[in-house]
């Protein structure tokens, strides 16, 4: 195993001495403190130019969990690829994990596909298929890549997939009869890079702490990418950059898969995507793709849609019903569109908040009525905050009202500002004023306690936005309104613009090791009157379901992955 590239601290550290950002309502404000360069600590160097690297247009998708949604009808598929095309993705990444169902859900998201110009490319999941023998494999790909919604790169099928080191990429291409364009998820190493078949590498490494058994106060930062980006760049090959908003998963042991742990996310969201922009402009022939994990991973808390419902006996739904995440995907638009255009910094056009923010403070105990019966491992690090985003197009300020306590903050130019305000017990209010006119604001679905929420151990978010008065609204339509019968039951058990981008002239600021950042000091403090309205809309829900390893459809199955299925440090084959 390759080392932790994140620096630890104690479990008994104070959170507001580790990372500097209010840890309850007696906190005093955040103040940004050194500006940096959007490209510090990022390796820029010349890399090789080959035919495979002259190519570019560069993609945004997201990983789409198959095994999840074996209730989704035709109508379900539409909404999800509208929704997600409507927001700048360009395709999904379909995460397959062998089930029979899976076919039947792959022909409707083709048909959708191809109604909405969106691409799909099939990502096999190798926790469930051997990487041994090619033939599954290759028989999962048959079908589809003749489709015409099918992602096709420098004229090539696009595959990808998690795990699946020792598959013979060269064999399953001669067994579909057709050139690949492989960029499967492996570990950085030289033997990766220099796997034959392959055109490029995935990877997964988007939540500090994942690989070590110790919980990692630390944001992320750009070295993971830069060893795949040196291993690769000089053998002429792609890289594709995750981009992750979440983690958190608290699964009994009756599941199978027993997962009860969080990694630090609070900022993680925005420092990474800005992130994904440092690494374009340091490595625009490298940098083609990136994906963000996930769409629909409601398991662990990672998804950017709204919630679409799984089963009830897995003790997931008490933490997850209530909490949409599709707001996140208002604040990414802006740096999409920088990506593509290989951009350092994203251009706002409308003015608009986004929030997010746990239901329970984190010393609440509920060991007797929780599912698992502990707290996750990492919970010491999550901050007692409320996180908002502030996405200006000048200078503002951001209130946020819990119970009677008001705190603000004040950004003085455009762009995209991450803020914390101290959290505690009431209900959850922000208001955001332009200045020279404007307002936007909003209502936290849920409130704010001292106790479980719901009785259960929760260190998910709920997720919401406003867009301020004047600003102009997206012009496609985002309904997510459910089509699924929920009544429906599956019987399996288991577990599972481009555009030309001006020049900012603000400083970029970050404050010390949290990741809290924005292009503008925020500074000063207000109270403002507590908003009254919400525009946090309701999560949907949809009856699903997710294979258990029990079922996996071979036996010879990929090196076992502790973190993402079932412990917490990942084993080397």
């Amino acid at each position: 195993m390759r080392s932790v590239l994140f620096i630890g601290l104690p479990l008994t550290a104070s959170l507001g001495d580790a990372l500097g950002i209010p840890d309850n309502c007696n906190s005093s404000l955040v103040q940004p403190a050194s500006t940096v360069r959007p490209d510090q600590g990022v390796n820029r160097r010349q890399v090789p130019t080959t035919a495979s690297m002259v190519n570019n247009e560069r993609f945004v998708f997201a990983h789409f969990m198959v095994g999840f949604v074996n209730a989704y009808n035709q109508e379900d598929w539409n909404r999800d690829i509208a929704l997600a095309a409507s927001k700048g993705i360009d395709g999904f990444a379909l995460n397959c994990d062998g089930q029979d169902t899976n076919a039947q859900q792959l022909q409707y998201a083709f048909t959708a596909a191809s109604s909405l110009n969106f691409k799909l490319f099939i990502s096999p999941d190798f926790v469930h298929y051997s990487y041994t023998d090619p033939g599954p494999v290759s028989e999962l790909l048959k079908p589809y890549l003749s489709e015409s919604a099918y992602f096709q790169y420098e004229g090539k099928p696009f595959v990808s997939s998690f795990w699946g080191e020792g598959i013979d990429w060269v064999q399953i291409g001669e067994n579909v009869g057709v050139d690949l364009y492989v960029c499967p998820y492996y570990k950085s190493s030289q033997a990766a890079a220099d796997t034959p078949g392959l055109d490029g590498l995935f990877s997964w490494n988007t939540w500090p702490g994942q690989d070590s058994d110790s919980a990692v106060f630390q944001n992320m930062t750009t070295a993971p990418d830069e060893e795949y980006l040196n291993l690769l760049a000089p053998l002429g090959k792609a890289y594709m950059a995750p981009v992750s908003p979440w983690f958190y998963s608290h699964l009994p042991a009756s599941t199978g898969f027993p997962k009860n742990y969080h990694l630090y996310s609070d900022t993680l969201w925005s420092t990474r995507w800005q992130q994904i922009l440092e690494l374009v402009v340091a490595h625009p022939d490298q940098v083609k793709f990136v994906e963000i994990i996930t769409w629909n991973d409601w398991t662990e808390s990672s998804l950017i849609s709204p919630y679409r419902g799984t089963l009830t006996t897995d003790g997931n739904k008490e933490w997850s019903e209530d909490f949409d995440h599709s707001a996140w995907m208002d604040m990414m638009g802006p740096f999409i569109s920088a990506f593509k255009a290989g951009q350092s910094k994203p251009q706002i056009n409308e003015d608009r908040i986004v929030w997010w923010y746990r239901p329970t403070l984190k010393n609440a105990e509920c060991d007797s009525t929780d599912s698992v019966g502990e707290k996750p491992r990492g919970w010491e690090m999550a901050a007692d905050s409320v996180f908002v985003a502030a996405l200006t197009t000048g200078p503002a300020t951001i209130t946020v009202t819990i119970g009677g306590t008001s705190s603000s903050q004040k950004v003085d130019g455009e762009g995209v500002h991450t803020l914390a305000f101290p959290m505690c017990a009431g209900s959850v209010s922000f208001q955001m004023t332009v200045d020279g006119g404007g307002t936007a604001i909003g209502k936290g679905n849920i409130d704010i306690t001292d106790q479980c929420y719901k009785g259960i151990y929760n260190f998910n978010v709920l997720v919401g936005t406003a867009l301020v008065d004047g600003s102009s609204p997206s012009s496609v339509s985002t309904d997510v309104s459910p089509s699924i019968d929920i009544s429906s039951t599956v019987s399996s058990l288991g577990t599972m613009i481009p555009s030309t981008i001006n020049t900012v002239s603000t400083a970029y600021s970050t404050l010390p090791d949290t990741g809290i950042s924005s292009y503008s000091n925020s500074q000063g403090s207000t109270t403002v009157p507590d908003p009254e309205t919400t525009s946090a809309s309701a999560p949907d829900e949809a009856t699903s379901s997710y294979a258990a390893a029990t079922s996996a459809p071979t036996s010879n199955v990929a090196p076992w992955n502790g973190w993402r299925n079932g412990g917490w440090k990942t084993q080397q084959a």
